[in-house]
């Protein structure tokens, strides 16, 4: 049985297109695995593969360092549970900022996230071309998202890039259970979101704006 995370039902995000949205702009993962009472971690860019609105299709691959023990524990051939975890906007809220409920609240968190949890295992080990094909589709990925002009390696030494990727190698995950966690004062009034979103702009820094931004896109469905 997968144990899944305690989400109050106000907070659960079940729409996949919102969680595929969620990976694709931050994309940036922390994979925890289970080991033998072990819980090798590490942070790393993952891609995610299949339809956006058919959960059950999906995979996440990504790449790290062979010396990595993370790499080590998955080792010949071994698949492991894990759980990704990527993580959207968050900011700290203050009571002031509510309007009918300024005077019986305390301080709180509101923050975006999506769970993941699957078995991973290495990815690609049989097949020289995998690891190129990842790197590829991971750089165009994320040079797309910046603009300006495509990266490519050609340029490179030949004896480097090998050396380089010699020295990595590929996961993936195949996901068991996905869970899309958003607290965003859903169990508040609308004037007291209001005050919130009001309050998260005056601060005046780019995550504040954007979970701000998020809970306004969320009230108008």
């Amino acid at each position: 049985m997968t144990v899944g995370t305690y989400i109050p039902p106000h907070f659960r995000q079940d729409d996949p297109a919102v969680i595929a949205e969620v990976v694709a702009t931050h994309p940036f993962a922390a994979l925890v695995l289970a080991d033998k009472g072990q819980m090798p971690c590490v942070h790393l860019p993952f891609l995610r593969f299949g339809e956006a609105t058919r959960p059950e299709t999906w995979r996440f691959e990504s790449h790290l360092a062979r010396a990595n023990p993370v790499a080590e524990a998955l080792a010949d051939g071994r698949e492991l549970s894990a759980i990704l975890i990527f993580t959207g906007p968050d900011a700290y809220v203050s009571p002031r900022w509510y309007v009918d409920a300024h005077d019986t609240s305390v301080p709180t968190w509101n923050y975006q996230s999506v769970h993941v949890r699957g078995r991973v295992r290495l990815a690609g080990e049989g097949d020289p071309e995998w690891l190129d094909r990842h790197l590829h589709h991971l750089i165009d990925t994320h040079q797309a998202r910046i603009g300006g002009d495509p990266f490519d390696w050609d340029h490179l030494p030949d004896r480097q890039i090998a050396g380089m990727k010699a020295a990595i190698v590929g996961i993936e995950l195949l996901p068991e259970r996905i869970e899309g966690i958003e607290k965003l004062a859903q169990n508040k009034t609308a004037a007291d979101r209001d005050g919130v979103i009001e309050g998260l702009h005056r601060r005046g820094d780019a995550e504040c704006d954007e979970m701000a931004d998020l809970m306004r896109a969320r009230d108008r469905g």
